[in-house]
């Protein structure tokens, strides 16, 4: 049976500042790694933005739009599967993945821009989208120097596998999720780079071609984890 593979976290440029490669350059590499597609996550307004944060509302969010458009025009060529998403950092160096949304979401929400993580929860629940903690436990001692779980209530899930975390970081996420049931466990590669846009992820038998799509499945806990 068929199979469909997605990067679930995946920085591009100019959106990102941290990432090095193109919306052109990250289809190229999904398409020689026999990926399916992937969800765009790039650092928003208080993450690690390469946009300029002085930019009213919603000239900072056109960037982001622009990026998902050239990326899922790149696809097309490939009939690959672009989604929509972001990262936001929310106090400590502790980020969200934000699932199910669309760029009007972020238009029609810049209250949004105060970066508090029951707004965000709040908003994107109305929305019917998803809230997942990137890499929970991930320790870096100049901007994550106390990694944990977000508080449970405003969280959907949390990644369980991020191919740049240490290997005892993310057993840390694995021994939470089993000691913490009715978590939606993710994998991402928290790519920047071509060389590892295929080293993680979701597959499914489901074709994912749009927010809602990406949603019904990953609620239905119906995909394996590639690690």
């Amino acid at each position: 049976m068929k199979t469909y593979k997605y990067q679930m976290h995946t920085h591009t440029v100019p959106c990102s500042a941290c990432a090095r490669m193109t919306p052109e350059e990250l289809v190229n590499a999904l398409n020689d790694g026999g990926y399916s597609g992937c969800v765009i996550t790039n650092h928003f307004l208080n993450s690690n933005t390469g946009i300029d944060r002085n930019l009213p509302w919603n000239d900072f969010v056109k960037y982001f739009e622009q990026d998902y458009i050239e990326c899922k025009n790149a696809a097309k060529q490939y009939d690959l599967d672009v989604i929509f998403g972001i990262e936001e950092k929310m106090f400590d160096g502790l980020e969200i993945l934000c699932y199910g949304i669309t760029p009007q979401f972020l238009y029609d929400n810049p209250q949004l821009a105060n970066h508090e993580l029951q707004m965000w929860y709040d908003a994107i629940k109305e929305y019917g989208g998803l809230v997942i903690q990137a890499h929970p436990f991930r320790y870096r001692p100049t901007y994550i120097p106390n990694p944990r779980v977000l508080p449970r209530e405003y969280i959907d899930g949390i990644e369980v596998y991020n191919y740049c975390n240490k290997p005892e970081e993310n057993l840390k996420a694995e021994e939470f999720a089993a000691n913490n049931t009715g978590l939606i466990l993710l994998s991402g590669a928290d790519t920047h780079t071509t060389d590892i846009v295929c080293c993680a992820g979701i597959e499914t038998q489901t074709r994912i071609t749009d927010e809602k799509e990406l949603v019904k499945v990953l609620k239905s806990g119906e995909y394996n984890l590639i690690r």
